[in-house]
């Protein structure tokens, strides 16, 4: 039976419509829906009784307003047969019958309304019955008594209407039968609770004389129709239960009191066991009096109780009187019935009919408000909060009315209701204080439900206002459609939500609260159907106004008593062998979507976890085929969904075995496979091993007996736990590996396209650094490793029948593997293919099949690897790589998380999956070093050494070599030192100079260029020979390098119009051992006087002398100093001045042979061309000797020691200097050192030789010349030089020296030379004459 939950569920007529076979299921629900339209009857449409007319208690006539309200019914149990003596609207009034006549073409009418009369007696409580023969045909007469035709012609609601008020009056007559019965009690007493039936013996109905009756329209009566004679003494079905129940003693039973308090719900293994005092079954038959014990003459505390029970009897009697009128829709009588049965029970303290009667009175008081009636106490519909202080709210009644005791003054209905219900519902809480009855659970679980139900119809609907109560009426939350919306299991409140609901004036929490009244009440009493309805009432409440969590609680709990009863059920229908089992599965689809919205709210929704396909075996969704188009199109399922889940894993663990057992009560197979896989792969970790090893076995029988049955497609993948974590191909070995170059014309084009990022750093650290792996390609024809990475998350080993790669796109032979991945544990394992075409080669992942379940393909979203790959040191995406359809991650606090990875996984959810793609690319040429002229691979060289090193290469490839090139990398360029900025640049040039330009390896024909990166285009055909001569330069420091050889065949017919080449490379490693043979230091520059002039002929045989030497002869020598000085005596005709200086150096010998050390000097400039002059020296072993050689002094211009020192990094970073800053002229002045000092380096060569092993190389003298101011100023010239001339009787003797005789007069001419940038001026005794600059001479006579 349904429960009264709504607030108006007392003044509903019951009716029951039964089909009358045979009828279809559509066509008898068709003519429901078309009787439910009449479900409200004006009194004054009423036939009024012809007998009694206006007289009649009952009469429609008195207050035509007024309508009935009834409530059509399609079940019918006697669940509630205690309760229907005190609140009469529990009980069936009323039965139609429903015929169809098309099923009666060929058979006579009679016979179907034979058998509905046969079927009344199941109906004990119904006192009018009616049969409704729909769609008749023309040759069906219409001559059975009792069975009304109702033709699908003309004015079909017309004539539908007429009948319902015609069955309206008969039960109308018939409520003043009960209430002549009622008023005649003598004593009435309050119901029992339902355990106290359940726990005697049950008789058959037709034993107690409670034998059903026909009513006065019932065929086989004499009277037809109630208008034409008055209607017989009402039959014992009438009021026999009332009689009945009036004789019970109840002295003897004292039953446990009503818990006032609300208590903790029992725990979910508890309940889900039966309770000793519910009914073994749902639908119990007719309940009867319970046979008395113990006579009230035997017990004295009885007679208490039966006097008692007797002073309360006219309130009581007031009370049901009211709820007739209530029924009848005479709503003043009932208003004015319902204040005499307050003030009657308040006197007698009979609180659980008081409570009673003020909810009857609530729902008059509301029903004339509809009918905007005035019966003293009706107020205005103004809206007000609950909270408003009774009297204080301004009314403006329609009439001038007296003020009512009952009321207490005007207020609004909202709180008048609110008032009212808080009161009974106190009332109802102190029954067993003065009373032996408890309280039933079942009417104080139904009040709080009421008053939750109204007040959520006020708060989902803006306030109290005409439409509120008009869905009030009608026992709807809202008027968008015949079902409850706002309860709907898909929706979630939202904020916005929760702010519009706010302008209802209704605190969510004041719901709530009412809800929670409920378990005040003995819920353990109920039957089971009745807790489930119950808390299913609740469970809605909650959820409709945002309690999501509590809600899905009581969803839960209520799932836990449904399962003994489908456990119940599915026994009796085995049992019974049922061929109409199917029917059944069709309504397990409700509780099915209990547990998927139970799963939602606590984290465990289907866009929250990972199901393996396992949902559209529950779904019942298409074939594989139609899957794998889905999984191309876009994120579905386990394999590329993000980790979704939050929540309480215990609860979650809990939450699941629930609905494993629930399901497999059903039996859903689908569900379970549903369920079972989702705790399995996404609460591994939290349940132990046996468990997991438990539900992995299941499966496999789930799948099996869901087949059997049907309801598990035999396609459907069961194992949908992704266990491959990352597919990666594998570089081959370096001399197989392929690189990509692109062609010049494209680097040219790319090279004038400015950078885009824009930023003006070389280096910047605040840049995203990216980890680029080179690029795997792969060669047609050639096998390919991939580095598989398998995981095993579970507490058991995973035994792997089968693992292959599953590519695309391109024909892939693919070599199959086993492996077992041991429990928690993860395995990497290198799977092989070779590609047998070009293009582009897409590998979606793994085609696995694990022992014991179907084949399975895994795939691997390769973009969730690229944010990965994107992201910082931190972990978190930069703002340029952060992807646009990410939402920011906040952390979020209740079921807003749940909406939070809505979003998110919608968003991403029809994302189409990047898989791995790699280029397959033409068959390659191969190449090996067939052999070196290298021991070992290794050379000692003395520093400064030169030698080659011959390499011959083999082609042992299918394909020829048109090109290649040759590259080398040193120790000392690939890991240089590190350059601090702070350093001078002078410092930082040697540096650099050391580290750039001098290069260990070069190629022949090279040698000048020292090109570092050759290219050369050769023709080596398949099983030819090539050979290769490579230099190697003895550097300081260095210990070895590598020799990188690139070569491809580039010259082919496809690649012409290709803008990027592919290259192999061979390396060959080179060990390298330097040792440190000469060792130059101590630099000097000496200032060399002016002697007096040679003859020429001696200065030309020294020259001759010097350059007779020559190192191929193997002599011991020594340096010529008498024959260099010699050069330097040498004087011009113009100035007659020799301007040399002497540059002074020690070279000592390390090693343990000889050394010949030859000098070069150029003493060359613009203004002569001297030839250069040759010194050399021989050292021993151990011993060091002075080198002196003449060098000319040198002048530069001032712009060329104005250059900045030069770099020899193209891609230098500027970096501010932290240090104090160098004045202008200490500038100057190191820039003119360091420009000087690398003219005399260009000046000054020298070499070495080894005769004993005729080894040669060159001696760098950089690193020990360091100059300084003086020796500076000797090397440099004069800005302003003043040359002196002596003209007359003079003899010249050396420069600036002049032999004349005593008293002469001579002419002295002074020549003033200025190499200096600017303007001089010359100054004599009596005058100052300015000249120009540049080179030029002043003459000044004296």
């Amino acid at each position: 039976m349904d429960l009264a939950t709504n607030i108006t569920s007392s003044c509903r007529v019951r009716v029951l419509l039964v089909p009358v076979p045979p009828i279809k299921t559509s066509t008898f629900w068709k003519h429901v829906e078309l009787v439910k339209k009449f479900s409200v009857v004006r009194l004054g449409d009423v036939t009024p009784d012809l007998q009694k007319g206006a007289g009649a208690m009952f009469s429609s006539q008195v207050f035509q307003e007024g309508q009935m309200h009834f409530q059509f019914t399609t079940t019918y149990t006697r669940d509630h047969a205690h309760l229907e003596d005190f609140q009469p609207h529990r009980r069936i009034f009323g039965v139609i019958g429903v015929m169809d006549c098309q099923e009666w073409k060929d058979k006579d009418l009679s016979e179907g309304y034979k058998h509905f009369v046969d079927t009344l007696h199941k109906y004990p409580t119904a006192i009018a019955t009616r049969c409704f023969a729909f769609d008749p045909t023309e040759t069906q007469p219409d001559d059975t008594k009792g069975l009304i035709m109702i033709p699908n012609v003309g004015n079909m609601s017309f004539y539908m209407s007429t009948m319902i008020c015609d069955f309206a009056s008969e039960i109308l007559s018939q409520f003043s039968i009960l209430a002549n019965r009622i008023e005649n009690l003598p004593s009435l007493e309050s119901p029992l609770p339902r355990s106290y039936y359940i726990t005697q013996q049950f008789e058959a109905t037709n034993n107690n004389g409670v034998m059903p009756q026909p009513s006065v329209s019932t065929p086989g009566t004499p009277y037809n129709n109630h208008r034409q004679s008055q209607p017989p003494k009402p039959t014992q079905s009438s009021s026999s239960s009332l009689l009945k129940r009036a004789s019970t003693p109840v002295g003897n039973i004292k039953p446990p009191p009503l818990n006032h308090h609300p208590q903790t719900p029992p725990l979910p293994q508890q309940q889900s066991t039966f309770s000793p005092k519910l009914p073994r079954t749902p639908m119990s038959p007719p309940l009867p009096s319970p046979q008395p014990t113990m006579t009230r003459s035997t017990s004295t505390h009885g007679q208490g109780e039966s006097g008692k029970t007797k002073r309360r009897t006219p309130g009581r009697v007031k009370k049901l009187l009211a709820d007739l009128y209530l029924l009848a829709g005479r709503l003043p009588d009932a208003v004015n019935h319902y204040s005499q049965a307050i003030e009657l029970t308040k006197t007698t303290s009979d609180y659980l009919w008081l409570g009673s009667a003020l909810e009857g009175l609530t729902c008059a008081t509301l029903l004339l408000e509809y009918l905007h009636a005035d019966v003293g106490h009706i107020v205005s519909r103004t809206q007000s909060a609950p909270g408003d202080i009774p009297g204080e709210t301004p009314s403006s009644p329609t009439s001038e009315v007296p003020p009512s005791s009952l009321l207490g003054g005007p207020r609004s209905t909202l709180s008048e209701v609110m008032q009212r219900y808080a009161s009974l519902i106190q009332y109802y809480s102190k029954v067993s204080t003065t009373s032996t009855v408890p309280m039933p659970s079942l009417i104080y679980a139904e009040t709080a439900i009421k008053m939750s139900r109204f007040l959520l119809t006020v708060y989902a609907n803006g306030g109290w206002s005409d439409k509120v109560l008009n869905l009030l009426i009608q026992g709807r939350l809202n008027g968008e459609s015949s079902t409850d919306t706002v309860t709907g299991p898909q929706r979630f409140m939202s904020v916005d939500d929760i702010i519009k609901h706010k302008e209802s004036g209704i605190p969510r929490h004041d719901i709530a609260e009412w809800v929670t009244k409920v378990w005040t009440a003995r819920l353990d009493d109920l039957s089971l159907v009745d807790q489930i309805n119950i808390m299913t009432h609740m469970s809605s409440v909650l959820n409709a106004i945002g309690y999501h969590r509590k809600s899905a609680w009581l969803m839960y709990e209520s799932v836990n008593r449904m399962l003994p009863l489908l456990i119940q059920s599915r026994a009796t229908l085995a049992s019974s062998r049922d061929q109409t089992k199917k029917d059944h599965s069709k309504n397990d689809d409700g509780i099915l979507q209990v547990l998927k919205r139970i799963c939602e709210v606590y984290g465990l929704g289907e866009r929250n976890v990972h199901d393996g396909g396992a949902l559209g075996a529950l779904q019942g969704q298409d074939d594989g085929s139609n899957k794998q188009r889905d999984v191309e199109d876009g994120v579905r399922g386990a394999v590329a969904k993000e980790q979704l889940r939050f929540g309480w894993p215990k609860l979650q663990i809990d939450i699941l075995r629930q609905c494993i057992a629930i399901a497999e009560a059903l039996p859903d197979y689908g569900a379970v496979l549903y369920y079972t896989t989702v705790l399995l792969k996404n609460l591994y970790q939290y349940i132990s091993k046996d468990e997991q090893i438990r539900l992995a076995t299941s499966i496999q029988r789930i799948v099996a007996m869901g087949k059997r049955v049907g309801q598990v497609e035999s396609n459907v993948n069961y194992w949908g736990v992704n266990i491959v974590s990352n597919i990666e191909a594998l570089l081959p070995i370096p001399r197989k590996a392929v690189y990509q170059h692109p062609i010049a014309d494209s680097v040219a084009a790319a090279a004038t396209t400015p950078a885009a990022n824009g930023d003006p750093f070389i280096y910047n650290p605040f840049t995203q650094k990216r980890n680029e792996k080179p690029q795997v390609i792969l060669v047609k024809d050639e096998t390919c490793e991939f580095k598989v990475t398998l995981s095993n998350p579970f507490g058991f080993d995973l035994e792997l029948q089968n693992v292959a790669l599953s590519t695309t796109d391109v024909p892939f032979n693919a070599v199959p593997a086993t492996a077992t991945i041991p429990a928690n544990g993860t395995l990497n394992l290198r799977l092989t293919g070779t590609p047998e075409e070009t293009g582009t080669l897409t590998v979606r992942g793994c085609i696995i099949k694990i022992v014991g379940f179907a084949e399975q393909e895994f795939l691997i979203d390769y973009s969730q690897k690229m944010k990965e790959a994107t992201k910082d040191s931190r972990g978190r995406y930069t703002k340029e790589e952060q992807p646009k359809n990410e939402l920011i991650k906040l952390k979020r606090s209740g079921l807003n998380a749940l909406q939070t990875s809505r979003k998110r996984e919608t968003s991403d959810e029809l994302k189409p999956i990047q898989f791995y793609e790699l280029n397959v690319i033409d068959d390659q040429p191969l190449l090996k070093i067939k052999s070196t002229s290298l021991l070992h691979d290794a050379v000692m060289l003395y520093e400064g050494e030169m030698t080659h090193i011959s390499i011959e290469l083999e082609n042992i490839g299918n394909i020829p070599v048109d090109f290649t090139s040759l590259s080398f990398v040193d120790s000392t360029t690939a890991n240089p030192l590190p350059v601090n900025p702070e350093l001078p640049m002078e410092e930082q040039y040697e540096i650099e100079l050391y580290t750039k330009g001098m290069h260990v390896f070069s190629w022949e024909g090279s040698k000048d260029q020292m090109a570092q990166f050759v290219g050369k285009n050769i023709q080596l055909p398949p099983g030819g020979q090539w050979k290769i001569i490579v230099n190697v330069y003895g550097k300081r420091g260095c210990t070895g390098g590598t020799i990188q050889i690139d070569y491809g065949y580039l010259n082919r017919k496809e690649q012409s119009s290709s803008t990027s080449f592919y290259t192999r490379q061979l390396y060959l490693p080179v060990l390298v051992t330097v040792y440190q043979n000469l060792e130059p230091l101590n630099w000097d520059i000496l200032y060399l006087r002016h002697s007096a002039p040679v003859p020429k002929n001696e200065i030309d045989s020294a020259l001759q002398r010097i350059s007779a030497i020559d190192l191929n002869k193997g002599n011991a020598f020594d340096q010529p100093i008498e024959d260099l000085l010699l050069i330097t005596r040498h004087f011009d005709d113009e100035n007659n001045r020799n301007d040399y200086c002497l540059v002074t150096l020690d070279v000592r010998n390390t090693w343990t042979v000889p050394f010949d050390v030859e000098f070069v000097i150029d003493n060359s400039d613009l203004e002569n061309t001297d030839k250069k002059l040759t010194s050399v020296v021989t050292i021993q072993p151990g011993s060091t000797k002075r080198v002196t050689v003449p060098v000319k002094r040198l002048f530069l211009d001032v712009e060329e020691c104005l250059k900045p020192v030069p770099s020899l990094e193209p891609n230098k970073q500027f970096v501010v200097s932290q240090g104090p800053k160098i004045p202008p002229e200490q500038e100057r002045a190191r820039l003119q050192m360091f420009w000087y000092r690398e003219s005399l380096l260009k000046r000054i060569q020298a070499t070495w030789r080894c005769c004993s092993t005729g080894r040669h190389g060159i001696l760098n003298l950089r690193p020990s010349l360091r100059l300084t101011p003086m020796q500076l100023s000797i090397l440099k010239k004069e800005d302003i030089e003043f040359i002196v001339e002596m003209k007359g009787n003079v003899k010249k003797a050396t420069h600036r020296r002049f032999e004349c005789k005593c008293n002469d007069f001579v002419t002295m001419e002074v020549s003033i030379h200025n190499r200096h940038g600017s303007y001089y001026y010359a100054k004599r005794k009596y005058s100052l004459h300015h000249f120009k600059h540049c080179n030029s001479r002043i003459s000044i006579l004296t």
